[in-house]
């Protein structure tokens, strides 16, 4: 089985457990493990799954810490998610307090589990004002909480709607937040805690029109660029590919020429070999025939 801290031996049997290795393992060494998977694979003649192994992007290193406790620590986790989905779910303000402080509970602990694994690995060090805040952050985006669930996060999104319950600079943990960010995210038409809105808090219709499509445009921009970045990644691995095959088959018609060559030599050696035994039955064939004439001549000599 390959291992993220050593040479392959082949490739593995449980893909999804190596593939967890990889993002619970020192981050540093994320990109030489991946690719010694895939290698492995590759060799093993799984292509399709080389190359969705290769395709594994190197996480950011908060969204790696993240990922590292929650492969470590499930548990931890776990309580994350079930403290999300009881917000998410949540209608009475009983309710909606007793979720928010499950989900700052569980955020701080799985925080301080990634913590420790950054701490661990000798990198950076990270904390619970980066990590608390990005924990709910998580929580609050459905897909990268799924993406968590699998040790798999690559980066942490935006703070979402649990973002207000992140214990913010100079403020307690477990503290509300400030007016200001409260009314922000009560919305235009609601009352704040004060009483009614200011007219002059309460944004134009043409900026809020403004501001989303430039949201829009935005995002069209980010699609793009990430579809192009994929598939220049894309061409970039299957030229990875290609020049791996190439190399597989020069290395084979490497040893086809050497092979070659060495039964050249070996049959130019017996062919000098049969050269020199030639020669030298020649040279013995005449030192008979000379030997045979002076006998014969010696003979005539006596009559």
């Amino acid at each position: 089985m390959a291992t993220p801290d050593g040479a392959g031996t082949g490739p593995p049997d449980d893909l999804d457990g190596a593939i967890g290795a990889i993002y619970g393992g020192p981050l540093d060494e994320f990109v030489a493990a991946r690719d010694r998977l895939a290698k492995d694979l590759r060799a093993a003649g799984r292509r399709d799954e080389a190359a969705a192994v290769r395709k594994l992007a190197k996480p950011k290193r908060l969204a790696w810490a993240l990922d590292a406790a929650v492969l470590a620590e499930r548990a931890t986790f776990e309580d994350v998610d079930a403290a999300a989905a009881s917000l998410a779910d949540a209608h009475t303000g009983s309710d909606v307090r007793e979720a928010t402080n499950a989900l700052r509970t569980a955020a701080r602990s799985l925080a301080d589990a990634a913590s420790e694994r950054a701490a661990a690995s000798g990198g950076a060090a990270l904390d619970q004002s980066e990590l608390v805040p990005a924990v709910l952050a998580v929580a609050a985006d459905p897909d990268a909480l799924s993406t968590l669930r699998a040790g798999r996060l690559v980066d942490v999104p935006s703070a979402g709607a649990f973002g207000a319950f992140a214990p913010g600079p100079g403020r307690p943990s477990g503290s509300p937040a400030p007016r200001a960010k409260q009314e922000a995210a009560a919305g235009p038409d609601t009352p704040a805690a004060g009483g009614a809105q200011r007219p002059e808090a309460r944004p134009s219709a043409g900026r809020d029109r403004a501001t989303a499509r430039e949201v829009k445009a935005a995002d069209r921009a980010a699609a793009e660029a990430e579809s192009r970045y994929q598939a220049a990644r894309n061409r970039a691995e299957e030229a990875a590919e290609v020049a791996e095959r190439a190399a597989d088959d020069l290395a084979a018609a490497e040893d086809r020429r050497r092979s070659a060559q060495r039964e050249v030599e070996a049959a130019r050696e017996r062919v000098d070999a049969a050269r020199r035994d030639a020669r030298r039955a020649a040279a013995e064939a005449q030192e008979a025939e000379d030997r045979a004439r002076e006998a014969r001549t010696e003979r005539a000599e006596l009559g």
